[in-house]
């Protein structure tokens, strides 16, 4: 029997934007063999150990063990390193997302392996844990490293993240393929029965890269729009919010926000298509501008035909000109209220964006044209 793997230091399936891109590449994997083995994180003990559906197995590890970072990141290197070991003989590709499931599988080095680089472990963990060292971060980019540079092929979803993998840790050009996220677009919409009658929306996660303190600050400038609300669906617990609601309670703009977790992806669909803006309030620091990243969040608004106000930053110029969204400098509430402003007052420059950014998107940006990008990289693998 010929397997693949594929492996990733999340959980899966959850409501992050990491999971629809599992979901995607994990279905495609699956058609260039007898199995997949999807390896991931369990979460918590509500997702089963092991599953099975169709010719996927996902085996999860660990669920609220109470291990620091570290521990579990090591720990799960050696659950991929001993399941790659029991199956090196029938295992074809491996695919991984990060350094901790890559570690795991350059190890063996004759099975071809994809290295996914969504982001960098060294960039993005310094956001999670602010106090880490720089001997420590030298050792996590000693880890890129060696999975960059023992791995067969790179994927990364923008030019942005390619320019820094070959700037900043010397990989060839050729070995990185470029492949952005994708979008469904839905055949209909129906109105949530709680949305307010005229409302902008911001969705996705809520580290303080995604710039949401700056869109907060920039509704204290709208505030004669009085019925004007902003709804917030976020991916994380309602509690993980917390932070974010001192800011609104100081705001004074408790009556102005409305907050939304865990939607499922229709219902998050239909909130965002019936919204008169959807707003990318990316802030302009490294993980934004040096790594990149490929903005879920943009692709998903453009799928659902409502207009788009974002930063100006060369990812997110990598999906979207002036022809298609409202870009505005990043980190600037009042410049961010402007833009708010002048699109909510001319409703036909509005719906005139959001046309053209879904005409780009059947073009340019659906999951079916990524993913014939990525067959043809199993392709090439496998021959």
């Amino acid at each position: 029997m010929m397997l693949n793997v594929y492996a990733a230091y999340d959980v899966f399936p959850s409501s992050k934007g990491s999971s629809t891109h599992i979901k995607e590449m994990i279905s495609e994997l699956s058609t260039h063999g007898d199995e997949l083995r999807l390896l991931c994180l369990r979460g918590n003990d509500k997702l089963p150990a092991v599953q099975k559906h169709e010719n996927i197995l996902i085996k999860r590890y660990y669920s609220n063990e109470r291990l620091n970072y570290l521990e579990k990141a090591s720990l799960f290197s050696e659950e991929i390193f001993l399941e790659i070991e029991r199956n090196k003989n029938n295992i074809e590709i491996a695919h991984f997302r990060d350094i901790w499931s890559g570690m795991g599988i350059i190890a063996h080095k004759n099975i071809k392996s994809v290295f996914e680089v969504n982001a960098l472990t060294s960039i993005e963990l310094p956001y999670r844990y602010p106090n880490l060292t720089d001997d420590f971060l030298s050792k996590l980019r000693f880890l890129e490293q060696k999975c960059l540079t023992n791995s067969d092929v790179i994927i990364t979803p923008s030019y942005t993240t390619k320019k820094l993998l070959v700037s900043e840790y010397n990989v060839l050009e050729d070995k990185i393929k470029v492949i952005p996220n994708g979008a469904y677009i839905p055949e209909s919409f129906e109105r949530p029965n709680d949305a307010p009658d005229n409302y902008i929306i911001y969705f996705g996660a809520l580290q303080r890269w995604q710039g949401i303190e700056v869109l907060l600050k920039a509704m204290t400038f709208l505030q004669d729009y009085e019925d004007l609300k902003l709804v917030i669906c976020s991916s994380v617990k309602e509690k993980a919010f917390k932070p974010l609601q001192k800011l609104i309670e100081k705001l004074e703009i408790n009556e102005r926000v409305i907050v939304k977790s865990k939607l499922q992806r229709e219902e998050l669909y239909n909130y965002i298509h019936f919204a008169k803006l959807s707003i990318a309030p990316l802030k302009a620091c490294n993980r934004n501008i040096i790594q990149g990243c490929n903005p879920l969040k943009i692709l998903e608004s453009m799928a659902c035909g409502t207009t788009i106000v974002a930063s100006d930053l060369p990812v997110v110029r990598e999906l979207v000109s002036d022809k298609e969204a409202m870009l505005v400098e990043p980190d600037r509430e009042l410049d961010l209220a402007r833009c708010i402003r002048f699109l909510l007052d001319t409703p036909e420059e509005r719906i005139a964006l959001s046309d053209r950014a879904l005409k780009k998107m059947k073009e340019e940006f659906t999951w079916q044209i990524q993913v014939k990008k990525l067959n043809q990289v199993y392709e090439d693998l496998r021959n």
